[in-house]
């Protein structure tokens, strides 16, 4: 099926605001997916230049995004006049920013030996000011979330659990005379990888203003089925922001990687489907790095937005 029938299927027009009153034209059963969830995605899967990015998502109904590298840097590197160019293309293709994405704890925590190597872009002494310039980043494009993470990977992440919960914690409270929320995302070079590792860190620090970024797809590196068992392990009142994707395992849930969003092993009909029994009101992202032979970033991202369009369709039906 191509992109406008497609579209069209979903009750979607192209060139339209494509809000829930455009669903309304379908037939009077149909229900949009949209209307049901905040669905955005990671502007930079579809272009790095910002305007370009939100002209396309706009195509596709989307009315949210999350904001992560924009003009070829990252969004809390951004320049002034980077920062007001994005503020009016916010304005002007009508989007609302569902979280800033920063770097924070993305560094090896003091005395620890990360089990990858990994490399700091910003050191533990930068972090205060790192997460204070996704603040002002924040506030200056009337967003309210702000993403984190919890150090590089240890061998034995189990045993830094109350170390972390401690820093996040310290965050937190920057983040909260700032008036943020802090999601923090089980991602595979991290402690928490898994929605286990996760809510273990996070039932360890009780900031009011500290909750979860669930990727369905990162524990999967951990051998963790994101659904329903990574889900099941989490505060459902915590989770904040949600990544989707798509990825395929061979056996087992061993060597996994990245694929469309809607196809592999994600459940992610079963997870809709939860997330509506559980009443779930906050914001979710599409996050494709997906790479394919002969296929651009932009396709395999355009195809993994409509994958993941297809099974909230079937999820809300």
């Amino acid at each position: 099926m191509d992109r406008r029938a497609f579209l069209k299927s979903l009750g979607m027009f192209c060139g339209s605001a494509l809000s829930p009153a455009g669903f309304a034209a379908m037939a009077p059963t149909a229900v949009s997916p949209l209307s049901r969830f905040k669905l955005g995605a990671i502007s930079d899967g579809f272009s790095q230049n910002f305007d370009e990015a939100l002209e396309i998502m706009k195509g596709y109904g989307l009315s949210w995004v999350e904001i992560r590298n924009v003009f070829g840097v990252y969004n809390t590197e951004a320049s002034p006049a980077q920062v007001q160019h994005i503020k009016e293309a916010l304005d002007k293709y009508a989007f609302r920013v569902s979280v800033i994405d920063s770097a924070l704890y993305k560094c090896a925590l003091p005395g620890t030996d990360p089990v990858k190597g990994a490399k700091d872009t910003f050191g533990y002494a930068q972090q205060t000011d790192l997460l204070k310039r996704a603040c002002d980043r924040a506030h200056a494009l009337g967003a309210e979330k702000i993403r984190g993470f919890t150090f590089w990977r240890v061998a034995e992440p189990g045993k830094l659990s109350e170390r972390i919960a401690e820093e996040l914690g310290k965050a937190a409270e920057i983040a909260n005379r700032a008036g943020m929320r802090l999601v923090i995302e089980n991602e595979e070079s991290c402690n928490a990888a898994t929605g286990r590792e996760l809510a273990n860190v996070l039932a360890m620090a009780p900031a009011r203003n500290l909750g979860a970024n669930w990727d369905v797809g990162n524990g999967y590196s951990q051998g963790e089925a994101s659904f329903p068992d990574g889900y099941d392990a989490l505060d459902k009142k915590r989770i904040w922001h949600m990544h989707l994707k798509g990825i395929t395992c061979r056996a087992n849930l061993k060597n996994c990687s990245e694929t469309i969003a809607g196809q592999g092993q994600v459940d992610l009909l079963g997870q809709f489907r939860q997330l509506l029994r559980d009443g779930y009101q906050e914001t979710m992202s599409l996050e494709c790095e997906f790479e394919a032979p002969g296929l651009t970033h932009l396709e395999t991202t355009r195809r993994s937005l409509e994958g993941v369009l297809r099974v909230m369709s079937t999820a809300v039906a």
